[in-house]
């Protein structure tokens, strides 16, 4: 509990954070096989930009800020093309090892 005036504790908000950061590893995974083995469908690139703009939004918050450049990089990428393209393969694994140093910085 914080004293009136003082700095609001973070630290559950941050741990909580930290705890969909990694199902949202687990999801970009899966997103990311899907378009690397070309099986992506429409509601794949939907959901990497849905995702993308999330954490491009929340990652500075918590002290991540490469993460939400990589994030960014991809959410930009996918509201320009809304598809497949050329430069979205290394965007998305830029992106992914950023996320995967956010999971193992706890």
């Amino acid at each position: 509990m914080r004293s009136f005036g003082g700095p609001p504790d973070l630290s559950a908000i941050k741990a909580s954070y930290m705890i969909s950061l990694k199902a949202d590893l687990s999801t970009l995974e899966g997103l990311q096989s899907e378009v690397d083995f070309g099986f992506a469908e429409p509601r794949t690139y939907e959901e990497l930009r849905r995702l993308a703009h999330v954490q491009a939004g929340n990652a500075a918050t918590f002290g991540f800020s490469a993460l939400g450049d990589a994030a960014r990089a991809v959410d930009i990428q996918l509201s320009e093309a809304h598809g497949p393209s050329q430069t979205l393969p290394p965007l998305i694994a830029t992106w992914r090892s950023e996320l995967q140093t956010a999971c193992q910085s706890q």
